[in-house]
């Protein structure tokens, strides 16, 4: 088997405990695609047909709204798996997904999944408790943000993106901060700036490149 698949296999969570045969079976569906930045993946309301893995590169996943502003769902990257909802009976992508960064996406058709999950129930179960616990992590993210104010909101976005260094290894523009959040970009920019005088994040350019340094 292709090292670097089983690998990213066995990063996703509810894959780390297959057996070497159920590993193999899954990356016998999967197909390699290019990642290009701003490339679509898919839109809100299209048919879910494809799963996708990230091999490299990141995703984000938005939603739009009535007034047609965009709305930051989640940021994917290497080894997450999407979308987490909407596999069964013909339903729709919740939200639409377009890329971040360029990289390099491995896809199966949803109908062969299912059919490998129908024959192997162990396995179901894995993919069950993996979603469970998206779920409950974007209830508790949101509840989270729901109860602070704005510039908190910023702060926390921040940290559950940063990695160990306290650092954003992607580039995110101040609309991007403020899609997460639901404000304009001018209160992101208001805010991004009073954090960088008080000490709080390095912003590199256009681009945020965020070190958070401690109290």
């Amino acid at each position: 088997m292709n090292l670097p698949l089983r690998m990213m296999l066995g990063k996703i969570p509810m894959f780390q405990h297959c057996t070497e045969d159920e590993i193999e079976q899954i990356a016998a569906l999967l197909i390699l695609k290019e990642a290009r930045k701003k490339e679509i993946v898919f839109n809100e309301g299209d048919p879910c047909e494809v799963i996708y893995f990230i091999h490299q590169g990141r995703v984000k996943i938005y939603k739009t709204s009535e007034d047609g502003r965009e709305q930051i769902v989640n940021l994917l990257g290497k080894g997450d798996m999407f979308p987490h909802v909407g596999w069964y009976g013909g339903s729709a992508y919740p939200a639409t997904a377009e890329i971040l960064e360029e990289g390099e996406l491995y896809f199966m058709y949803v109908q062969q999944f299912t059919h490998l999950l129908e024959h192997q129930p162990k396995l179901t179960l894995k993919l069950l408790q993996e979603l469970d616990t998206k779920i409950r992590g974007l209830q508790s993210r949101l509840s989270h943000v729901l109860s602070k104010d704005m510039t908190e909101k910023i702060v926390s976005v921040l940290q559950s993106l940063a990695n160990e260094e306290g650092k954003l290894d992607m580039e995110l523009t101040h609309q991007d901060i403020a899609n997460m959040v639901g404000t304009t970009r001018e209160t992101a920019s208001r805010i991004l700036n009073q954090l960088k005088k008080e000490g709080k994040v390095q912003i590199d350019h256009k681009f945020i490149k965020v070190k958070l340094r401690e109290e």
